[in-house]
C-alpha cells in the first residue's frame, strides 16, 4: 500500500502517548530520506511514488509500518524503525562501497526476530560479507538514518571526485619540474 495511504489508514488512537513518534517517522522518511536519495524534483517523485509499507508491526501499542522504495540505480530499501532502532535491508544491483564511517557494525549478523515486521526473506547478512545484500541496524534518531542515506545517495560522486584527484595526481607525477599543487574546486 502506498505509504501515505497506509499512513492515513493507521493512526494511532489520541491517547497512545507515541502518536507523535508515529507522525514524525512517517513524515521524516516521505520528505528527508527519500529527497536525499533525489538528485532532481522527477527523482523524488519516481522515489516517492514507489515508497510503499510492505507490513507493519508495533512498538509502544502504536503499529509502525515496515517501508519499502526503489530508487534509480535499482536498489531496493526495506526498512523499519521501534522507536529504539532503525533496521535497513540493503538490495542493489551493484557493489555499495561506501566508508558509513562506524553508523552502524558491519560486521553484524541480524536475527529475523529482532527485524520487526520484516519478511524473513529480506532479512540478509551483514555488510562486511556481501555489499550488495545486507540489512544493518542503525541507532534511533534522524541523523544516523539521513547520515546513512546522505552518504549512500552521494556515493558515486564521492568516488567522481576520488578518481578525478587520483588523475589530477597521475599527471603531475609525469611533469618534469617543480611541483605545483593545483587548488581543489569545491
Amino acid at each position: 500500500m502506498n505509504l501515505q495511504e497506509w499512513a492515513n489508514a493507521n493512526k494511532p488512537k489520541e491517547d497512545l502517548i507515541y502518536k507523535e513518534g508515529y507522525w514524525d517517522q512517517i513524515i521524516f522518511v516521505r520528505d528527508n530520506v527519500l529527497g536525499v536519495l533525489s538528485r532532481n524534483y522527477e527523482e523524488f517523485v519516481a522515489i516517492r511514488d514507489s515508497a510503499e509499507v510492505i507490513s507493519s508491526h508495533r512498538s509502544k501499542s502504536v503499529c509502525l509500518p515496515v517501508f519499502q522504495f526503489k530508487i534509480t540505480d535499482g536498489t531496493i530499501f526495506t526498512m523499519r524503525c521501534n522507536f529504539y532502532n532503525w533496521i535497513i535491508s540493503v538490495n542493489s544491483p551493484n557493489d555499495v562501497n561506501v566508508d558509513f564511517m562506524d553508523l552502524f557494525n558491519p560486521t553484524q549478523q541480524l536475527l529475523h526476530v529482532y527485524c520487526e515486521g520484516f519478511p524473513k526473506e529480506l532479512v540478509y547478512g551483514p555488510y562486511s560479507k556481501n555489499k550488495q545484500k545486507f540489512t544493518v541496524e542503525l541507532s534511533t534518531g534522524d541523523y544516523y538514518i539521513f547520515t546513512f542515506f546522505w552518504l549512500f545517495a552521494h556515493k558515486s560522486r564521492i568516488k567522481e571526485e576520488m578518481m578525478a584527484l587520483e588523475e589530477e595526481n597521475d599527471i603531475l607525477k609525469k611533469q618534469p619540474g617543480p611541483r605545483v599543487i593545483p587548488q581543489h574546486k569545491k
